[in-house]
């Protein structure tokens, strides 16, 4: 009897050491899975995975990876509480304590992001970051508007669990990009977001009212790819808009791309993709000039940090290769969105600047020597603590709508700036 009880115990030991090895191996894989999503940016789709794996394994790593996909979809909430698990752990990078600052910075809590800066170890290379959250906790107090008496109003159309952004007035409609959906089951997502492609939509004005959103040409939308960014240059009949390339790059992404199409009797032809792109970059967001002689567009190729601002000038050959505006626009850290208004200043967003928190919007002008003036804040109501991009002016210079994720998720204001 005893006999059968010890060959029993070795047979239930060998079995539960069987079903862990296999537990073992499968979370490792699906761990590399994870690791491989994140990897390629389709934060949407790591998530779920890494949320499975932290529940059987409280690990410092998979937490990190799980509070920063959160952040890159925009999920402040679950980033900010997944980020204060992470701080109770021992040997935190300081790098870590730093992205837990600025999410309390966008969460609005100034309060503690400037206790718990002062506890993060100052050296070398945390230093300049340091200083600009020390700069965003003090400008919450500091920075002036820019315009006085602004009224917003958030468009009528903003979805609460979509993105709606780059905001574009076009005669009587209202042009922009949004990731909003028409159907209630998705077949193809964004890995990036988890919900539908960005497309390019529109919605007509009438009687000071707008229209339920339609989607854009579709010689500018495509099929499973992210459309977006779409401007006009009504001087040479043209529509220029961002697209996914139709070719990968050397780290297997399909990269933004900036493309036009012609516009003749109001039809537009076959997308082309510009000179200027290169298939191992990103290249987005572009601005035309009011006289179509220049072409403003974002770009990570190398040049003063992630993503620079470039300008490209049409000649009789097509588009001059872009030319970085440089480090008086750009900085170490991201720029985006530039907007030219009818007086030719640049307005647009960046992370390097000194801000309020995310990304902020500045204005630029240009001086008699043909180079820019430093930038200024626009301040409250235009910026946040909250990712603060792309704005529009309309030709009388008082009115437009810019792109805001103050309530949660991407949304587009409308503006009327009051007084002389």
């Amino acid at each position: 009897m005893v006999f059968l009880k010890s060959t029993f115990c070795c047979l239930l030991i060998i079995v539960c050491s069987g079903m862990l090895t296999n537990i073992y191996a499968q979370d490792n894989n699906k761990l590399v899975k994870a690791n491989a999503l994140f990897k390629a940016k389709r934060f949407a789709d790591a998530i779920p995975i890494y949320e499975e794996l932290l529940e059987r394994d409280f690990n410092k790593n998979i937490l990190l990876k799980l509070a920063q996909s959160h952040r890159m979809v925009n999920h402040l909430e679950e980033a900010l509480e997944k980020y204060e698990l992470l701080m109770q752990l021992p040997e935190v990078k300081p790098e870590r304590h730093l992205e837990y600052v600025e999410l309390l910075i966008m969460n609005g809590d100034y309060k503690q992001a400037k206790q718990s800066l002062s506890k993060v170890v100052s050296a070398n290379t945390t230093i300049e970051d340091i200083m600009k959250l020390t700069s965003m906790i003090n400008n919450n107090y500091n920075i002036d508007s820019m315009f006085q008496e602004v009224t917003l109003e958030a468009f009528a159309h903003n979805k609460p669990m979509s993105d709606e952004n780059s905001p574009y007035f076009l005669k009587d409609k209202l042009i922009y990009t949004s990731d909003q959906s028409t159907l209630s089951k998705l077949k193809n997502k964004s890995g990036w977001t988890g919900r539908a492609f960005y497309k390019v939509w529109e919605s007509k004005i009438e009687n000071e009212l707008y229209t339920s959103p339609k989607a854009f040409s579709k010689a500018v939308n495509a099929t499973n790819k992210n459309t977006a960014n779409a401007v006009f240059d009504m001087e040479n009949q043209e529509v220029f808009f961002t697209k996914n390339d139709n070719t990968k790059d050397r780290k297997d992404f399909y990269n933004m791309q900036l493309y036009s199409c012609s516009i003749k009797k109001g039809k537009l032809g076959k997308a082309t993709k510009l000179a200027v792109n290169s298939t191992e970059y990103n290249y987005m967001h572009p601005c035309i000039s009011v006289d179509g002689k220049k072409l403003l567009y974002v770009s990570d190729r190398p040049g003063e940090g992630g993503t620079d601002i470039f300008m490209s000038h049409r000649t009789k050959d097509g588009w001059s290769r872009g030319k970085n505006i440089g480090n008086i626009i750009n900085t170490k850290d991201n720029e985006g969105y530039p907007f030219l208004d009818a007086e030719g200043n640049l307005y647009f967003c960046s992370k390097g600047h000194s801000g309020l928190g995310g990304y902020d919007i500045f204005l630029a002008k240009m001086n008699k020597e043909g180079s820019w003036d430093p930038p200024i804040n626009l301040g409250r109501p235009f910026n946040s603590q909250h990712d603060d991009i792309s704005i529009f002016f309309k030709e009388n210079g008082k009115d437009g709508a810019f792109t805001s994720s103050r309530g949660g998720s991407d949304d587009i204001f409308l503006f009327t700036i009051g007084g002389e």
